[in-house]
């Protein structure tokens, strides 16, 4: 610990003599904590403890307000939790550039949508956006039922016993967006590579976050000669390799059926748009994209698309057991809307109001992903406030969505909060981000987490292991629980 200090110290010393010359910015009149001389606040995220870091922002937020700065070696950050300035920074047509740490993903996801930015980004959400189209949403909700039922049948096996939610979670959402996004089915027997691949994730998060402390980490070509370098990129090898194989199943499947986009019908004998992997592969056919960039996309929606999902469905769970009126409101909506009939419909899912609050109200109290961080290549002004180009600023999600001015009695679970649909500004309620770069799957994260959890209600009584308990949560590249959450699932019948 002391060797690593004193290099950090040593590197930070010799960046600033180099590099940096101290120029007066608008920036450094806000509050913010006690900045040394030339480390900055380097030392605060340093002796914060990769599970303790969102405390240490929440609790930074309650002492200097909506806006506060951090310095690190010259380079200052600025944190927002206003929704004025929210509303300012997502909007913002030219500053959609991620944030330096996003950097630390570029191996992994490569120049996918979440990390690209300017033309090419522009062109990849072209090519995407297609597949979330309400059509395609409506080819996928079969495959979601499908799987909704598969995991409701699991759960009956458990017999009531206490199920550790995000482990089974997490496996549905995979199964899920590889079998819709993807079009490809994961048998049984792959379950071991599974498994692998969800501690892949996890593992890469925790190595992220405790990158972003060590300053002297954030050069790649020293952190890839240490032990933590070394680490991450054997984790990173079996993430990549379980897409890649999802990637070639997917392609070998299409030569072998000799169809393309344009040719595939469906059972009525019209055109059926499909599934993101097929378009990906039908740009490359096209000269529109190259594998590597196939690799990207598919990576990036791998991750994106079964880790937040899980999270949320993971927490709404948890607060649905010890809410047993909420739950039994929800039960009484659904049979209002379905009745008796085996499956749940899209019309079905449109109808589910008090279902759509529950989960608005969690994604409030749990929003996926807690931080936004935007590296500012264009001048703009918050108000009076001139925040510069090279300043990067991180948007505080978690704790606007704690705001007693805006959500009052803010930490209870009130999914009325959102039947009437009024907020108090626009930009108060962001859990899908918003603006340019807002989540493209949102449509179809809404659509799987209604379908899961009103066939759950519809299925099952939820019961907490121990009511009223909390998980504490943590940041990495999501906000996750640090302790596992337990409910027992009672058959209805």
């Amino acid at each position: 610990m002391i060797i690593e200090v004193l290099i950090a110290g040593a590197v930070a010393l010799v960046v600033w003599l180099l590099f940096f010359k101290e120029e007066e910015d608008p920036l450094d009149k806000l509050p913010g904590p006690k900045r040394l001389p030339i480390i900055g606040n380097s030392w605060e995220l340093f002796q914060s403890p990769p599970d303790k870091l969102l405390d240490v922002m929440v609790g930074y937020t309650k002492q200097y307000g909506e806006r506060y700065v951090f310095k690190v070696i010259g380079h200052r950050v600025l944190h927002i939790s206003g929704p004025a300035d929210i509303e300012v920074v997502l909007a913002h047509s030219k500053n959609i550039k991620k944030s330096v740490p996003y950097d630390f993903l570029k191996d992994w996801l490569g120049a996918g949508l979440l990390l690209s930015t300017g033309a090419h980004w522009h062109k990849r959400r072209k090519i995407l956006t297609p597949t979330f189209h309400f059509n395609i949403l409506k080819n996928f909700a079969n495959v979601i039922e499908e799987k909704t039922q598969d995991l409701v049948k699991s759960l009956k096996k458990k017999n009531g016993e206490d199920v550790s939610l995000m482990p089974t979670i997490s496996d549905f959402t995979l199964f899920t967006i590889c079998e819709t996004a993807m079009g490809t089915k994961l048998d049984d027997d792959q379950t071991s590579a599974t498994v692998d691949y969800k501690n892949a994730v996890l593992n890469i998060g925790m190595q992220m976050l405790s990158r972003i402390t060590r300053i002297w980490l954030h050069n790649d070509f020293v952190f890839k000669n240490t032990s933590r370098g070394r680490e991450f990129g054997r984790t990173l090898e079996v993430a990549k390799t379980f897409a890649d194989n999802v990637i070639m199943d997917r392609k070998a499947t299409r030569e072998q059926n000799k169809v393309s986009v344009e040719e595939e019908v469906n059972d009525i004998g019209t055109k059926r748009r499909l599934a993101m992997l097929d378009l990906l592969l039908e740009a490359e056919e096209k000269g529109q994209i190259d594998m590597e960039g196939i690799r990207d996309e598919v990576n990036t929606f791998m991750f994106e698309g079964h880790d937040t999902t899980a999270l949320a469905l993971t927490f709404g769970l948890m607060l649905l057991a010890d809410y047993e009126d909420v739950q039994e409101r929800i039960y009484e909506e659904c049979q209002s809307i379905v009745g008796e009939s085996e499956h749940v419909t899209m019309s079905h899912l449109a109808d589910m109001k008090y279902l759509e609050a529950v989960i608005k109200e969690t994604l409030r109290l749990y929003p996926s992903v807690p931080f936004i961080g935007r590296e500012i290549v264009e001048d703009f002004k918050l108000g009076d406030l001139l925040v510069k180009k090279g300043s990067t600023v991180d948007v505080h999600i978690y704790e606007l969505h704690h705001r007693e001015d805006l959500f009052p009695d803010a930490e209870a679970f009130k999914p009325e909060r959102f039947l009437t649909n009024e907020l108090k500004h626009p930009y108060a309620y962001v859990p899908f981000s918003a603006g340019p770069r807002n989540c493209i799957g949102q449509r179809f994260a809404m659509q799987e987490m209604k379908t899961t959890l009103s066939e759950i209600v519809r299925n099952f009584k939820l019961v907490p292991k121990v009511k009223g308990a909390r998980p504490r949560v943590m940041a990495d590249l999501v906000l996750r629980p640090v302790d596992p959450i337990y409910v027992k699932f009672i058959p209805r019948k």
